[in-house]
């Protein structure tokens, strides 16, 4: 039996209810082969919405209370060592990756460090504390080629170290939903039924580019007056897009679903699922798409260009160019046979990206680790 212990800074953003890293443990724990693996969570910080969300979705979590970094943070880090007494420490966030290295090498436990995207802001300071840790890195783990990039050039891990391991979904739980129940809640948010509907799934907040969908909406409504536009999720730029869709006259065309726990509900309202992202890891609502067969439109960066291929699983537009994304939606909207190839094209290729595939790879990478590799 192989004990790994899982610590992470925080699962969500301040005024998100979700984020792709919650969603991973999600996705992920329940899915270990308990014979061979005891595979537990702990949270770095409190309690918050967004661990309180995980825990109803049935994930256990202990929380180690660290709300400030403090001189007492190692000697928790050491006291879960001493307690749970693993095999593995498996680590994410800054936070969790520095004092969790840290108190690995004092005990000689090894450390994975798990990078789940590119951050554009990187801090000074965490580039010198992972100049200083690099000695006591067993592993880096990332979800995309270009986050191993971003982890060789800015966070000082050898290209040697690091692994690469994508990620996925359960498959089988992302279908479309009945046709009753999708007309139902197109009734119930105001979308007419004949109206095309063109969605974004994800936190509202800077990253995720919602902002050039709103803008490119205003174009795309000139040449498909018809057309409605989804925005599902929660997030600290939320007042703000919507006050963007009011001030360019297209408030009514806008629908602000807030945060959904049905997601495939809302994706098969959705003749055209758009990604307009201005950095990422994989983001895992992509995955989601691929296996319900949207039809996509995206930016290119980091893990989604190598996730979606042009022309084949999606339509690429450059980020921040609204006019490209309009462009690209009144094409699709125009063009019903190509969404029809694209939309079949993702459905084939999500299979590549079952969570089975992400688990048996970490189970791997921990008997790789736990026997001495």
């Amino acid at each position: 039996m192989i004990k790994v212990i899982h610590i992470c800074d925080k699962f969500g953003v301040r005024g998100s209810t979700t984020h792709g890293v919650s969603r991973f443990f999600a996705f992920v724990l329940p899915r270990h082969d308990a014979t061979r693996f005891d595979v537990r969570l702990y949270a770095l910080k409190e309690p918050d919405p967004s661990s309180r969300a995980l825990e109803e979705r049935g994930v256990s979590l202990k929380y180690l209370h660290r709300s400030k970094l403090r001189p007492g943070i190692l000697s928790s880090f050491l006291d879960v060592i001493r307690t749970e007494r693993p095999d593995i420490l498996h680590l994410h966030g800054w936070i969790a990756a520095n004092f969790g290295r840290l108190a690995g090498w004092m005990t000689s436990v090894p450390t994975i460090v798990h990078e789940h995207g590119v951050d554009p802001k990187f801090p000074l300071s965490q580039r010198l504390a992972d100049r200083l840790l690099a000695p006591c890195t067993h592993t880096g783990l990332t979800v995309a080629e270009s986050v191993r990039r971003f982890m060789v050039a800015n966070r000082s891990m050898p290209a040697s170290k690091i692994r690469l391991i994508y990620l996925g979904v359960p498959l089988d739980e992302f279908h479309p939903a009945d046709a009753q129940v999708v007309s139902d809640e197109k009734a119930r948010l105001g979308i007419p039924p004949e109206s095309p509907v063109i969605g974004a799934v994800g936190r509202a907040d800077v990253q995720k580019g919602i902002t050039y969908l709103i803008q490119a909406a205003s174009w795309v409504l000139k040449e498909a007056p018809e057309a409605r536009f989804l925005i599902v999720g929660d997030g600290p730029k939320l007042d703000e897009l919507k006050s963007e869709a009011q001030s360019l006259g297209i408030g009514d065309k806008v629908v602000f679903a807030g945060h959904r726990d049905d997601v495939p509900v809302v994706q098969t309202m959705m003749d055209i699922q758009a990604f307009p992202s201005l950095w990422e890891g994989t983001p895992l609502t992509v995955f989601e798409a691929l296996a319900m067969g949207r039809t996509i439109v995206s930016t290119d960066v980091d893990g989604l260009g190598e996730v979606l291929e042009d022309g084949r699983s999606a339509l690429i537009v450059p980020p921040a160019q609204p006019h490209a994304l309009a462009d690209a939606v009144v094409r699709l909207l125009r063009d019903r046979d190509l969404a029809s190839r694209l939309a079949a094209g993702a459905k084939k290729s999500s299979r590549d990206y079952d969570i089975s595939r992400t688990v048996r790879s970490l189970e791997a990478l921990y008997e790789e680790i736990g026997n001495g590799g």
